[in-house]
């Protein structure tokens, strides 16, 4: 018997993001045509507005996922996300009573 070395292990790992990342392409094309249609089909109504918001979350929500790796990530966002808001909160008390106070006093 001939000792043959070890075929090396086929990654498909690079074909399957490949396949995802052309997967998500062709869902962001096809709900951009969605909300162009909305628009062209029922024009700048309130309607219309409502699938193009909705639209736009959902390709956001793809892109943010795929794209920035959050589907890896997404204990990491929590870690960098709640001392934002956090900060955010502080910062709107803190500026509260100068807003008041400034809406008061213009004439």
């Amino acid at each position: 018997m001939a000792d043959h070395p070890p075929e090396p292990a086929h990654d498909d790992d690079h074909g399957d993001i490949f396949k995802l990342y052309v997967t998500v392409f062709a869902a962001l094309a096809v709900a951009t045509g969605i909300s162009f249609g909305a628009y062209e089909l029922l024009g700048q109504g309130t309607s219309s507005l409502i699938i193009i918001m909705i639209v736009s979350v959902i390709k956001a929500t793809m892109v943010a996922y795929v794209f920035m790796h959050l589907k890896y990530d997404w204990g990491k966002v929590f870690g960098i996300m709640i001392p934002v808001v956090v900060m955010a909160v502080m910062f709107i008390i803190v500026l509260l009573p100068d807003i008041v106070f400034t809406w008061h006093h213009n004439p």
